[in-house]
């Protein structure tokens, strides 16, 4: 506050402003949503899952990451996957892979991408689906995630496979008398 000094000078100028500081509660609340769109799989066959992500907090959050685990019994696919994926080591089962998406924004526009994975072929007897699970986190810069509950997601893909047993027998094209001995060959295969 002031005056236009017409009545002499303000002899204690320093308590002509004062301030205040008001604490904002905000902060980015992450969400994913997964997605193989109800398909199913063979051995040798690729999953494509759809990962939805948002930030429908009320602050923006930063350096968010998405991250994938590769599930047993398969491979990622980086040809059927979104561009920019990294996994580490190799990509094998077991590996970790993120996808940096940057700055989500308050309240913004949902977005998307794909992880994909080829089932090994053949698979181990007993399996009978891919069981996945993804995350979504930011930098925490900007505080902690009120409902951290919805930053995971999963989706299992049943696995439609069966052992295809075969046999074959044969005596060699002997033939024998009344008391003689016949050796069978058989020869069985899963095929």
């Amino acid at each position: 506050v002031a005056d236009d000094g017409a009545n002499g000078a303000d002899p204690t100028p320093g308590n002509n402003s004062a301030s205040d500081t008001t604490p904002v509660d905000a902060a980015p609340d992450l969400s994913l949503t997964k997605s193989d769109g109800g398909a199913s799989t063979t051995p040798g066959g690729t999953v494509a899952y759809t990962l939805g992500y948002s930030n429908t907090g009320n602050q923006g959050a930063t350096g968010a990451v998405l991250t994938e685990t590769v599930p047993a019994n398969t491979t990622w696919n980086a040809g059927a996957s979104t561009a920019g994926w990294a996994c580490t080591p190799n990509g094998n089962a077991g590996s970790t892979c993120t996808l940096a998406l940057g700055a989500l924004a308050a309240g913004g526009a949902p977005g998307s991408a794909t992880f994909a994975v080829t089932v090994d072929s053949p698979v181990p007897a007993g399996v009978t689906q891919v069981s996945n699970t993804a995350g979504v986190a930011d930098d925490g810069a900007n505080g902690p995630d009120p409902t951290p509950a919805n930053n995971t997601a999963s989706d299992t893909t049943p696995v439609d496979a069966a052992p295809d047993l075969a046999l074959t027998k044969s005596d060699g094209g002997v033939s024998t008398t009344p008391g003689g001995t016949v050796a069978y060959t058989l020869g069985y295969s899963n095929a």
